[in-house]
């Protein structure tokens, strides 16, 4: 129908929101079985408004739940089917703001068994190698990472990073920047629950992408619904290379799926304890 996997991003999707397929069903106005042939990929005639009914349900638009079903391969399916350590990350990252595009980058990292491993598992004691690295401490700058940072809405919060990042590199356009930020924004929020959000774009004249952290002092509207955002991750990519996005993107989302992160980070009193703290904890994810 609309999707190879538009009845697995849904069950997805549900089970991030904690709705059981039983009450679900029961805010549709459908039976647990229709349902779950939905989910189950059985069930090909759901009307549009239908569509429109549950995308409302999960928190995202129409638009998204459909651009992202119709670009989930089978075999990363199959692969997030049998590896729950994957599924938790594919939500993470779906909730972290990823687009229907973004997953065909993402079967590379499936493909790539070191890659996964690195992405998805957490290791003891991890050893660098040389090579690409999707390590936080290479991306994550100290200048900008803001501690009690105040500010009344989503604006307001993209215009104080653009100006952090304008203020340490001049050759990038503040105004580009902050259209960039914006656009991706329009297209989904990137709330991913628990008060976080990430957002990100690319840009071009930058050397590699730049991580940032932003704790807010008080949580403010972001995206549809009642969803407020106190911790804010930026990422800058750099434009024309996406080959360290996903990866970094997934390390914050792993990072961020941690209830004991959020709330050790919470503590941190200056842009310093941010940047610590974030490295200390990114630093038990594998290469």
């Amino acid at each position: 129908m609309q999707g190879i996997a538009f009845g697995p991003t849904i069950r997805l999707l549900r089970q991030a929101k904690g709705i059981s397929l039983r009450e679900m069903a029961r805010q549709l106005g459908v039976s647990p079985a229709f349902l779950s042939q939905i989910e189950a990929g059985r069930q090909h005639k759901i009307p549009r408004a239908r569509i429109v009914q549950v995308a409302g349900m999960l928190g995202v638009s129409e638009g998204y739940l459909l651009g992202t079903a119709k670009q989930v391969h089978p075999d990363l399916m199959k692969f997030l089917s049998e590896t729950p350590e994957a599924a938790e990350f594919m939500v993470s990252a779906m909730r972290s703001g990823m687009i229907g595009t973004d997953f065909t980058n993402l079967r590379e990292i499936v493909s790539d068994k070191k890659l996964r491993a690195g992405v998805l598992k957490p290791v003891p004691v991890p050893k660098r190698k040389p090579g690409v690295s999707h390590h936080l401490d290479d991306y994550l700058d100290p200048s900008l990472c803001l501690a009690g940072v105040a500010v009344q809405n989503k604006e307001r919060l993209f215009q104080r990073f653009v100006k952090a990042v304008a203020k340490k590199n001049k050759n990038i356009s503040s105004d580009i920047l902050l259209d960039r930020l914006s656009a991706r924004e329009r297209q989904a929020a990137t709330g991913i629950g628990g008060s976080v959000a990430i957002p990100h774009a690319f840009l071009q004249g930058i050397e590699k992408p730049m991580v940032g952290a932003f704790l807010l002092q008080r949580a403010i509207p972001y995206g549809p619904g009642d969803d407020r955002v106190k911790t804010v991750f930026f990422l800058v990519g750099r434009e024309g290379n996406t080959e360290h996005h996903l990866p970094i993107l997934a390390r914050i989302a792993r990072l961020c799926s941690t209830p004991e992160f959020l709330q050790v980070l919470a503590k941190a009193k200056s842009g310093r304890d941010i940047q610590k703290t974030i490295l200390t904890w990114d630093a038990r994810i594998g290469t």
